[in-house]
């Protein structure tokens, strides 16, 4: 089982806004706040990067979010190229993962997508990654039992 995890990858992504920074902070009364936010230009940088058990494969900064477009080159130009026959990427439920272009670059090369289960349905919890899903389901104490 071991020598299954070299063979496992998960894709995963995550975004800066730059107008993230507070406009808003606490002073010494009587004093004025002044801060600055960095570059002022209020864009967004989408980091993508296919994580292993012991590295990151195929790191890339894009400016803007991710699209369907950027995640097919991501794939053709950066990932693919880390991949051996038979490897098996893990995807989250983004929409862009379901890109059929993406899939046949892995296809060419023997290898393939495998997506994760939907989360809860509840539409009350923020779900933003595997570990939400993870955390928010039941814990098997609470199962029903089967007696």
């Amino acid at each position: 089982m071991a020598n299954l995890l070299t063979r496992i990858g998960f894709i995963d992504e995550t975004s800066v806004k730059t107008n993230m920074a507070k406009t808003t902070g606490w002073a010494p009364r009587g004093e004025r706040l002044v801060d600055h936010a960095p570059f002022g230009h209020w864009q967004t940088q989408t980091f993508l990067a296919a994580l292993r058990h012991d590295r990151i494969d195929a790191p890339w900064v894009i400016g803007g979010a991710m699209n369907t477009r950027m995640f097919d080159l991501s794939i053709a130009t950066q990932l693919g190229p880390t991949l051996q026959k038979g490897d098996v990427i893990i995807l989250d439920n983004l929409a862009v993962h379901k890109s059929p272009k993406a899939a046949q670059v892995l296809k060419v090369i023997g290898c393939w997508f495998l997506p994760l289960p939907p989360c809860s349905p509840d539409p009350c919890v923020a779900k933003n990654s595997p570990l939400d899903c993870f955390l928010s389901a039941p814990h098997p104490s609470k199962w029903p039992s089967s007696s």
